[in-house]
């Protein structure tokens, strides 16, 4: 019996992804199901799972028979004092206010393809994305496949950017470009190379990303501004992303390690909430 069959496995109708139905993912699942949903996140890098109702408590379960869960890194105090029983591995991602003060984290940056955590030293490997409320339009998630951009680059970009690494910094001003003269002391960076070999699947992909890459180490400005732009392009191919549009009980995870993604716009005036969890990795990308 293949993977498929077990999960009830379907291919999304776009450059990667796939759909699972039939799992209740408020329950305790199998050893064999576990190992199965993994491994179709190994073959798809960004799986679905409609119609799920979870608590938060229930989404970090889920999220722990996986693998180990992160907590954020600056978890908002907002959101304790107004949600006191909130697990501490779960993210707030949205763009209410409450007495004037944020709940969740609604960053503009996240209209850039990034990749999370990239800038730390081991990355968390997976996010996962739990809908609650939604606008009526907009905010869609874009995912971009990044092993399909390494396989699209010039081979003579390859040649030149092999063994070489890119600074990811955590310092992004929403819709500008990293800065030039950036104080490294103050912000979380770390330099990671330019095309990462995955663990799972041994296939390479490109790890650099509009939002967080500050700079290909080794070469000059012009000339790293240069090579970021065209590897962004390929990037950012819409050849190689699957758009996802929200539906309220929605969990849709993905694998940091080979996929950017981005949001687009909605209205602001109306509400989009969604929690988040993260799995940790074990071993920085090389």
């Amino acid at each position: 019996m293949t993977t498929a069959d077990k999960l009830n496995l379907e291919k999304l109708d776009a450059p990667l992804g796939a759909e699972i139905n039939g799992l209740d993912l408020t329950k305790m699942l199998s050893t064999d199901t576990v190992d199965a949903v993994l491994q179709a996140w190994y073959d798809n890098q960004v799986l679905v799972f409609r119609d799920q109702e979870l608590t938060p408590q229930q989404l970090v379960d889920f999220t722990a028979q996986l693998g180990e869960p992160g907590r954020p890194r600056m978890p908002s105090q907002t959101v304790r004092d107004i949600i006191p029983d909130l697990p501490p591995e779960i993210m707030i991602v949205s763009n209410v206010r409450v007495d004037g003060k944020p709940l969740g984290l609604a960053h503009d940056g996240e209209m850039w393809f990034h990749s999370d955590m990239c800038y730390a030293e081991i990355p968390h490997t997976a996010t996962l994305l739990y809908a609650v409320d939604l606008p009526s339009e907009g905010g869609n998630t874009m995912f971009a496949d990044m092993y399909a951009a390494y396989d699209n680059l010039k081979l003579a970009t390859r040649d030149r950017l092999e063994g070489s690494k890119a600074l990811q910094v955590h310092d992004y001003k929403r819709t500008e470009r990293p800065g030039v003269d950036l104080d490294l002391s103050k912000i979380g960076n770390f330099a990671h190379p330019v095309f990462v070999t995955h663990p799972e699947t041994g296939k390479k992909a490109l790890y650099v990303n509009r939002l967080m890459t500050a700079r290909i180490e080794g070469f000059d400005r012009q000339e790293s501004d240069a090579l970021l732009e065209e590897l962004f392009a390929v990037g950012e191919d819409p050849a190689i992303i699957y758009e996802h549009v929200w539906r309220p009980g929605d969990l849709v995870m993905w694998d940091n390690r080979c996929i950017t993604h981005a949001r687009t716009d909605f209205p602001h005036e109306e509400r989009r909430l969604l929690r988040r969890t993260t799995l940790i990795g074990t071993e920085a990308p090389r």
